[in-house]
């Protein structure tokens, strides 16, 4: 489509022109055409012109100045010199001629008794025809690509037109490259050779877009091309359209179909993102409802789940997953109740959904809330536990690889085997959820049937109501005012969670035995404690999470 240096060779008027430098680059696109009437041309040139001139305007110049008169012509991105001389320059300079050919530049000699107007108007008709042909293409796809997205066809058509279009297979890949769609099922995997971000045969193609080499496992590693498009919609999230150039390289006309194609899946992609919104705030309000127990009668909110291809029938679990920073303290959480990050909450939603496809969602604060489905209500515990434990240990593993500084929380309430028990599941999971941080840490994953006795610490709203529980031997412990406080609370902690086994304690702890048995002794000294009673060791255990509660709820001893 672009005209070129070899299409001005084939005009009539210069075919007896001889090419006097810059053979091999013959194939630059001229973009327009100007006669040089002064020495200082350079100063207004853009690049792409083809220069016609006599050299009257540089006749004076030494070769010093001619050499480096080539060299600016080249730096400015002119096509091609043609020089028609003999009337005011006899013989064409041979320093001009090898100063084309070291700056790639093509240097034309055009008969004398060609007129400039034989090659101005030729190539200046060639440059507007295709400049037409161009735009009244450019028309025809941006409308064609407008009826798709009207007609709400969606991205498969949109790839599959854009293959019909420029002849080579086409895909759509998400952000993290997990392929969405694909009009030739060997595009879908490959593997990156190399990464070519300048392709100079593209640079004046108007979007962002880079070049790869890949390799196609499933086409016994052949390897070849892409053009690779990020498509950026609302939030930053991207989508890549990938074109395979396995059946031809992509040329012009080929590139103003990829730019409307990548205008429509951007479109298209907004539009998708706008009813995900509005679904999503309807499910949220819909599971709110149900967690809560408040929906105006079980018609209408059976009618409701419907709409969004629920089945509230049978058994469930709740099922709470809560992202919070690594390094953040109980108290600091409190402070901040924003919950899960615009950029975060994508990403916790698509991978929950990978895993619970027909899962019923939904989002409260930083926490995202699953309706588990049992599908067996007799079904024991023992049974249908591991199997929400398995997979959400997937799904956590999987959330800390994507968000990095964050980790997940996991929380299983009780058994809800039909939709009025719900709640008291949810308030379970809930339960299970904070005191799985101070039983077991921050990537905790809890049942609620699995907390024993300390389901006791759930039963007070105020945390402060525990504190008489709290057995005095440990009170003294608290109040010890020495330094090494912290670190015979620590060793006390770690001795009763290795059931008293003070070598285990020390290997933990990354101490001495017996610095681990001298600290223990110092605690019995300070406290009066028997390790040797259960019911003591009990009560100091309870009073230890007791503590613990307290400090996360950051209220005072």
């Amino acid at each position: 489509m672009e005209f070129r240096v070899n299409d001005l060779l084939q005009i009539a008027s210069l075919k007896d022109a001889v090419v006097l430098s810059g053979h091999n680059y013959l194939n630059k696109v001229i973009k327009g055409a100007t006669i040089m009437e002064a020495p200082d041309i350079t100063d207004w040139l853009k690049g792409g012109e083809l220069i016609l001139t006599s050299l009257y305007p540089i006749r004076s110049f030494d070769k010093e100045e001619q050499q480096q008169f080539i060299s600016r012509l080249a730096e400015k991105g002119v096509s091609a010199l043609v020089i028609k001389n003999h009337r005011f320059v006899t013989e064409i300079p041979e320093v001009i001629v090898s100063a084309g050919e070291k700056s790639e530049l093509p240097i034309i000699q055009l008969p004398k008794e060609i007129p400039y107007v034989d090659v101005m108007y030729p190539v200046m008709g060639e440059i507007m025809n295709n400049q037409v042909k161009k735009l009244q293409y450019y028309k025809e796809i941006h409308d064609r690509f407008t009826a798709l997205s009207l007609a709400d066809e969606g991205p498969d058509k949109i790839i599959a037109t854009l293959e019909l279009l420029i002849g080579n297979p086409v895909a759509l890949f998400d952000r993290n490259f997990h392929c969405i769609s694909s009009t030739l099922p060997s595009l879908a995997m490959f593997e990156i050779v190399e990464k070519i971000p300048y392709y100079n045969q593209t640079e004046e193609i108007k979007f962002p877009h880079y070049r790869q080499v890949v390799k196609y496992p499933e086409l016994s590693g052949q390897k070849g091309y892409q053009i690779v498009v990020p498509i950026e919609t609302i939030n930053h999230i991207k989508t890549y359209l990938l074109i395979g150039e396995t059946n031809k390289p992509l040329e012009e006309l080929d590139f103003i179909a990829v730019e409307n194609a990548a205008t429509a899946l951007s479109l298209e992609l907004v539009k998708q993102f706008a009813v995900a919104e509005v679904d999503k705030k309807f499910k949220n309000d819909l599971i709110g409802e149900i967690i809560e127990g408040k929906y105006q009668s079980k018609t209408t909110l059976y009618q409701n789940a419907n709409l969004v291809g629920w089945n509230l029938e049978g058994s469930f679990a709740v099922v709470l997953f809560k992202i919070i920073k690594n390094n953040e303290t109980p108290s600091s959480r409190l402070k901040n109740k924003r919950g899960l990050t615009n950029q975060h909450e994508p990403i916790v939603y698509e991978i929950i959904h990978r895993y619970l496809p027909n899962g019923i969602i939904g989002n409260k604060s930083s926490q995202v809330i699953v309706l588990w489905k049992i599908e067996e209500s007799k079904e024991s515990e023992r049974k249908w536990m591991p199997r929400i434990k398995e997979t959400a240990k997937s799904i956590q593993d999987l959330l800390k690889n994507q968000i990095g500084d964050f980790v997940v929380q996991v929380g299983i309430g009780s058994l809800a085997e039909n939709i009025d028990e719900i709640p008291i599941s949810y308030q379970k999971s809930q339960d299970a959820l904070e005191l799985g941080e101070i039983l077991k840490g921050k990537e905790a994953i809890t049942a609620f049937s699995e907390l024993g006795i300390f389901r006791l610490l759930c039963q007070f709203d105020d945390p402060t109501l525990l504190k008489p529980f709290i057995p005095s031997s440990l009170q003294k412990l608290l109040h010890y005012s020495q330094a090494n406080k912290n670190d015979l609370l620590e060793t006390l902690k770690t001795f009763l969670e290795c059931n008293q086994n003070a070598t285990k304690a020390s290997q933990v702890l990354f101490i001495h035995h017996k610095t681990a048995v001298y600290r223990l002794d110092r605690i019995k000294e300070i406290t009066g404690m028997d390790f040797e009673d259960p019911e003591e060791m009990l009560s100091v255990r309870v009073g230890l999470k007791i503590v613990d509660l307290l400090e996360r709820e950051n209220k005072t001893l």
